[in-house]
C-alpha cells in the first residue's frame, strides 16, 4: 500500500476526528473512535495513527485497540472507506506489495458459501484414522463441530480463495478453520498447523471484514462469550473468538446492544496482561476473572484434563463479574 494514499486518506477523516493534531508528517493524534478515551478528561486524545512497514496503522494508548487505517476508516466515515478500499486495491497491484495486510474490496468478491465444500473434505466426511481427525479428536473437539472443519492436504490449494496469496502459501497439510459473518458468507480461513511447524497458523483473508470465529453461530438475546482461541470457544455455547487478546473487533462486530462476556486465556498477570483486563473492565465489559483454583491456561487445556462443559460452564458462571463486583475481583486476582 502507498503511503502517500494512506496520507491522503488520513486527511480526509481529520475533521471526523475529535481533537485531531498533526504531531509531524506520518504522526497523527486524536481522541479514540473505538473507546470515546477519557470520559472525565474531554481534553485527553490517546489515538495514534502513525508509519509502520510503509502504511499507517492505528494504536489507541487507552483501550489498546490496534487496526489499520482502513477498519478505522470504515468505523468513522463508510463512504470514504469504500474509496480508500478501492485505491489501495489499485496501488498493491501496482506495486505488487506484500500480501500480509492485502483484503479485496468486499464489492470485488462474490464467493459461494459454499466454497469450501468444493474445495476441501470436511471433517465429518473423513474416516477416523485420518490424520485431521485424529488431530480433533486429540484436541476433544465437539464432533458437531467437525462439519465446519476442513483438511487441506496442500495449502497452495487454497491461494485461489484470494488472487493475492498466489505463490505466497507453503505446500503443508492442515487444519482449515473457517470464518463467517452472520450470514454464513465466507470471510477468510486459517490453517492450523498439525505437527512441528514455526509457523503454527497462516491465515487467508478473503473480505475485509473482521475475522471473528462463529459470528454464523450467535444466538442475539442471550450472553454471548467473546474468548480468544477458535479451538476454545468450540466448547462453550454461544461463543465467538476474536483469533487474540485484541477483543475491540469482535465486540465492534457484535454490536452495543448485546450482553458480552469477555474470557481471557488464564495468562501469568504481568504488567501488559493486568492493564488490558483493566482497559476492558474500565469500558464495562462484564469478564471472567479465574481464580486459584483454575490452573487451565485456556478451555481447551481443561477439557483435556478432563473438565466437562457442564462443569466449565458452572465454573464460567461463577467467575463472571461486572461493576464494582469486578473490580473488587480484579483487585484480588492481581495480588495472586
Amino acid at each position: 500500500m502507498s503511503i502517500t494514499t494512506d496520507l491522503k486518506y488520513a486527511g480526509m477523516i481529520s475533521h471526523k476526528l475529535l481533537l485531531f493534531k498533526k504531531k509531524n508528517d506520518r504522526l497523527f493524534n486524536f481522541r479514540c473512535p473505538f473507546c470515546g478515551d477519557s470520559q472525565r478528561n474531554k481534553l485527553k486524545a490517546r489515538g495514534y495513527l502513525f508509519e509502520k512497514s510503509g502504511s499507517l496503522i492505528y494504536k489507541c494508548h487507552n483501550c489498546e485497540a490496534g487496526t489499520s487505517l482502513g477498519k478505522l476508516i470504515e468505523l468513522v466515515d463508510p463512504a470514504i472507506a469504500k474509496a480508500y478500499r478501492l485505491e489501495s486495491f489499485q496501488d498493491r497491484v501496482q506495486a505488487n506489495n506484500s500480501i500480509d495486510q492485502f483484503i479485496i474490496p468486499k464489492k470485488e468478491v462474490e464467493i459461494p458459501k459454499t466454497v469450501l465444500d468444493d474445495m476441501l473434505p470436511r471433517l465429518d466426511q473423513l474416516p477416523d484414522h485420518h490424520r485431521a481427525v485424529q488431530y480433533a479428536k486429540g484436541r476433544m473437539i465437539p464432533r458437531d463441530r467437525f462439519r465446519d472443519l476442513y483438511y487441506a492436504r496442500n495449502m497452495k490449494d487454497l491461494e485461489s480463495l484470494n488472487p493475492a496469496y498466489e505463490g505466497r502459501l507453503m505446500a503443508d497439510e492442515r487444519l482449515v478453520i473457517p470464518f463467517r459473518r452472520e450470514d454464513g458468507m465466507l470471510t477468510g480461513i486459517t490453517g492450523r498447523a498439525m505437527g512441528n511447524s514455526s509457523l503454527r497458523y497462516v491465515t487467508v483473508r478473503i473480505t475485509d471484514d473482521p475475522l471473528v470465529y462463529g459470528m454464523d453461530r450467535v444466538k442475539r438475546g442471550i450472553p454471548i462469550y467473546v474468548m480468544e482461541g477458535p479451538i476454545d470457544s468450540m466448547f462453550i455455547d454461544n461463543a465467538i473468538a476474536a483469533g487474540g487478546t485484541d477483543f475491540t473487533r469482535a465486540i465492534y462486530n457484535i454490536g452495543s446492544k448485546e450482553k458480552i462476556i469477555l474470557i481471557f486465556d488464564n495468562q501469568p498477570r504481568n504488567k501488559q496482561v493486568v492493564q488490558r483486563v483493566e482497559t476492558f473492565a474500565k469500558r464495562g465489559y462484564p469478564m471472567v476473572i479465574w481464580n486459584n483454583l483454575w490452573k487451565y491456561k485456556d478451555i481447551n487445556d481443561a477439557v483435556l484434563s478432563g473438565c466437562s462443559t457442564s462443569e466449565i460452564m458452572y465454573i464460567l458462571n461463577k467467575t463472571t463479574y461486572d461493576g464494582l463486583s469486578l473490580k473488587l475481583a480484579i483487585r484480588d486476582w492481581k495480588k495472586c
